[in-house]
């Protein structure tokens, strides 16, 4: 008789309240706190690689106790969320976010993103520019960039990618919490351990039924995606101009992406843009720096209009 999933680490107590909603032919689950208010856009938080929703533990209450609705989810496939045979594009993702938006009863919303969910929020406002009031991102160059060729990324980023195509090794090492802690601490500024110490958590949620398989072939995607029809179409959606105000986040120690990756994003951009900084924090900024980037979200969601 197979061992049932250990799910504890999608319902992990706090002041937020775990909750499923279905929203574009798939269930979520999401950390919720706050209360809707039609002044003020639901803020959205939308996780990297190789994590879920646990990522934005330190931003959920500031967010909400600043008089906002607030939601840390799970992307399809990972975490508490149905782990569906469809749905490793990025195109799919992105509508997930305004299925779930609009699920919530949102009629404007902010994403703010970290790694891939960062590609996400970049692509969100090119696809339903009607609900999206602004985007912040995380470690998150805008999505054209990181498809051209050149120097806008590390030798360890091309590392990973390698090692991402012997996917059953990959899938495997997913599920283990030393290769998990060895790739936070690979990623992170030097003795850093803000995600790092959380790897017991991100491991946990890869043990979850197929959700290494779809983590690894998301990331397959991702880098494949010139290549695909549905990779094709995305990107043309993500040529148009981001009308909204737009802020993004750098850990100024990211092992992974350096800061002249950064350099052509206000071209993509017809509205308010502007780039940050953070000191001593590497990849995994809002979890190095729970504090200054709770500031930077703070501030960004008082500016907005």
């Amino acid at each position: 008789m197979a061992t049932p999933a250990d799910n504890s680490c999608v319902f992990i107590p706090g002041p937020w309240s775990h909750r499923f909603i279905q929203a574009n032919g798939c269930q979520f689950h999401l950390a919720h706190m706050g209360e809707h208010r039609d002044d003020r856009p639901l803020v959205l938080l939308v996780h990297g690689h190789p994590e879920y929703w646990w990522a934005w533990r330190h931003q959920l209450e500031p967010i909400a106790q600043a008089g906002y609705e607030v939601a840390a989810i799970d992307q399809r496939g990972l975490g508490g969320s149905d782990k569906t045979p469809e749905g490793v594009d990025a195109g799919t993702l992105t509508r997930d976010l305004s299925g779930i938006a609009r699920s919530l009863g949102a009629s404007r919303v902010v994403v703010i993103g970290l790694g891939r969910g960062g590609m996400l929020a970049w692509a969100a406002p090119a696809m339903f520019p009607d609900l999206v009031a602004g985007i912040l991102t995380f470690s998150a160059p805008h999505t054209r960039t990181l498809q051209r060729a050149g120097m806008h990324v590390t030798f360890r980023t091309w590392r990973h990618v390698a090692q991402t195509f012997v996917s059953p090794l990959a899938r495997k090492a997913l599920r283990n919490e030393s290769y998990v802690k060895g790739l936070l601490a690979e990623w992170s500024a030097p003795g850093n351990d803000g995600a790092t110490s959380q790897a017991e958590h991100y491991a946990a949620a890869m043990r979850l039924p197929e959700a290494a398989d779809i983590a690894v072939e998301q990331l397959r995607w991702s880098y494949t995606s010139t290549t695909r029809p549905d990779g094709r179409k995305f990107f043309d959606v993500t040529k148009r101009d981001i009308e909204v105000p737009v802020w993004t986040v750098r850990g100024d120690l990211d092992p992974l992406l350096p800061k002249r990756a950064w350099h052509r994003d206000a071209e993509f951009v017809t509205n308010t843009y502007r780039h940050i900084t953070v000191p001593g924090a590497g990849h995994f900024v809002n979890e190095e720096a729970p504090e200054e980037s709770t500031s930077i979200i703070l501030e960004f969601l008082a500016s907005l209009p």
